[in-house]
């Protein structure tokens, strides 16, 4: 059983010579207790997020251009890597831009729940790109570059926007500042889909589906059974 995180990958991996067929398994997270979430993160300013490694194939140089252009809202940043002294120096002279470094995950969701949206700028191609139903996971839409698996995780949830120009960019974050019942209604659909798609739960039991199948194949009914009856998500009995 060879497993991809994501169509994009499984296609990929067919362009450069794989012959076995590949399952579309993707990743997960286990959701959160709506009564543990931190409040929405308090700023003076709306606010568009950005998280992960500063590394430049995570292309956050590409998205400053637009937040020159773009006064309605800051670009808050959380996160660390070995690209961030060039990215500040890049940022010098925008105080929309703000660089807070890491966080703590119960910080991390407060940002979430406070941003308009997660821009997501990677310039390389991901396996998949987890952030995003992190920001799903808190009924967050996301602004992705139209990009490897972006287009089939935002566009499969109808959870955002894609982007491939600053003008792209620039219209989708105006769309999601202005536009409450937009944005409310994506952020909707960014939840649902994460509950459908994404979540720890429904994941492992697709796991355990494929698992029994691939035992089948291979004759063992007894290990098949195992897995039908829910092993690999809830353990043996």
């Amino acid at each position: 059983l060879l497993i991809a995180k994501s169509e994009f990958s499984r296609q990929k991996h067919q362009q450069f010579g794989l012959k076995k067929e590949m399952t579309v398994l993707p990743y997960f997270l286990p959701d959160i207790d709506a009564a543990s979430l931190p409040e929405p993160a308090q700023h003076d300013r709306p606010y568009f997020l950005f998280v992960g490694r500063l590394e430049k194939i995570k292309g956050l140089q590409d998205v400053f251009p637009a937040f020159d252009k773009y006064e309605d809202a800051d670009l808050l940043i959380l996160g660390d890597g070995e690209y961030s002294e060039e990215l500040k120096a890049l940022a010098a002279g925008n105080e929309r831009i703000k660089f807070l470094g890491r966080k703590n995950l119960d910080e991390l969701n407060a940002y979430y729940r406070g941003a308009l949206g997660l821009i997501v700028p990677s310039v390389c191609y991901e396996t998949f790109g987890i952030i995003l139903i992190e920001s799903f996971r808190l009924g967050t839409p996301v602004i992705a570059r139209r990009l490897g698996p972006f287009p089939e995780i935002v566009q499969g949830a109808d959870a955002g926007a894609l982007f491939e120009t600053e003008v792209d960019l620039i219209r989708a974050m105006t769309t999601i500042q202005t536009d409450e019942t937009w944005r409310a209604r994506h952020g909707t659909l960014a939840r649902q889909g994460f509950e459908s798609t994404w979540r720890e739960d429904r994941v492992l039991a697709a796991y355990g589906v494929e698992l029994a199948e691939a035992a089948h194949r291979r004759g063992d009914l007894e290990l098949a059974q195992a897995f039908e009856a829910g092993a690999f998500e809830n353990g043996p009995a």
